[in-house]
């Protein structure tokens, strides 16, 4: 999978999560979470449990940087590269949601 079919990949995953678990409505890959008020410190811990659970990765207090979690388009990069971290390669959504 390319980087940029990859990142629409997870972006649509994220997406999905932050309608579905969260239930925040009116989200697009570049609407800013903070600055929209659609999430709060709060929906913050709830959004790192989710990404923890679905892409398998962990997130720690080195990986707290408003930059990371503006948009769902910079949370999916971050996940990306943390899934690179963490198998030292790139991953296969495919394999990941059979």
């Amino acid at each position: 999978m390319n980087r940029y079919s990859e990142q629409e990949e997870v972006s649509r995953i994220i997406l999905e999560n932050l309608r579905d678990k969260l239930f925040l409505e009116g989200v697009t890959a570049d609407t800013n979470l903070v600055e929209s008020g659609k999430i709060d410190s709060a929906g913050f811990i709830r959004l790192f449990v989710v990404l923890e659970e679905e892409f398998e990765i962990e997130v720690t207090a080195r990986d707290l940087s408003l930059d990371r979690f503006q948009s769902v388009r910079s949370i999916s990069e971050f996940v990306i590269e943390k899934r690179r971290q963490n198998s030292g390669s790139g991953i296969s959504m495919e394999a990941d949601r059979a």
